[in-house]
């Protein structure tokens, strides 16, 4: 694992505590971590099927690389909407440069 692979899961990995804080910010109380979780989940689930690289259905770059971005972005819209949206927004541009520069080794 090189330093930029650790940093691209650290990414990962904020993306879902960001969605989950997000979700929170969108609703009251335990209806808000249920969504926020709930967004988690499916981001999860997203990337657990289309970028993970054990996954089976792994898309090809340059397709995952969009759909990576387009991933980034909806997170940064949905951390706008619950009131994060400096977090989102710095969230989805260093994102989205570790993962060009991660995937200039794939193509």
């Amino acid at each position: 694992m090189t330093p930029l692979d650790a940093l691209a899961f650290l990414c990962e990995c904020a993306m879902v505590v960001i969605l989950v804080l997000a979700g929170h910010g969108l609703g009251d109380g335990v209806l808000g971590w249920g969504v926020g979780v709930f967004l988690a989940l499916v981001a999860i689930g997203i990337w657990a099927q289309w970028m993970a690289p054990t996954s089976a259905r792994r898309l090809d770059n340059p397709l995952r690389l969009v759909v990576q971005i387009a991933l980034f972005v909806v997170v940064a819209l949905y951390a706008a909407a619950g009131g994060l949206w400096v977090t989102g927004l710095v969230f989805a541009v260093i994102a989205s440069a570790v993962f060009v520069a991660r995937s200039r080794t794939d193509f």
